[in-house]
């Protein structure tokens, strides 16, 4: 199976910084800290034509794989702004942050 490459986001600070940074081809995906969604699930975020989207799913462990995958239960939210996106990943992530650029 292939991968891409991601780059680890190791505190508040730098999710900020790289949710103002992000271009079109760029995603950040944090572990959220959700109680209405498995293993706390993931929090993705996007940038697109100039408002930011935000996906929320679980997080299911792959035995075979040995990780974690994003499977279901989806939930979508769209921001106009950065800061918006940030604010609503930092309050729904788990703490403290566990996060990647990709």
């Amino acid at each position: 199976m292939e991968t891409y490459q991601e780059r680890p986001i190791s505190s508040e600070q730098d999710l900020w910084d790289f949710t103002h940074a992000l271009d079109e081809d760029e995603g950040i995906r944090v572990e959220g800290g959700l109680n209405n969604h498995t293993e706390g699930g993931f929090i993705f975020v996007g940038y697109y034509r100039g408002s930011y989207c935000v996906n929320v799913c679980d997080r299911v462990w792959n035995a075979k794989l040995k990780r974690y995958m994003a499977r279901g239960n989806d939930e979508w939210y769209y921001f106009e702004t950065a800061d918006a996106a940030y604010s609503f990943t930092l309050k729904n992530a788990r703490l403290p942050i566990h996060a990647w650029l990709y």
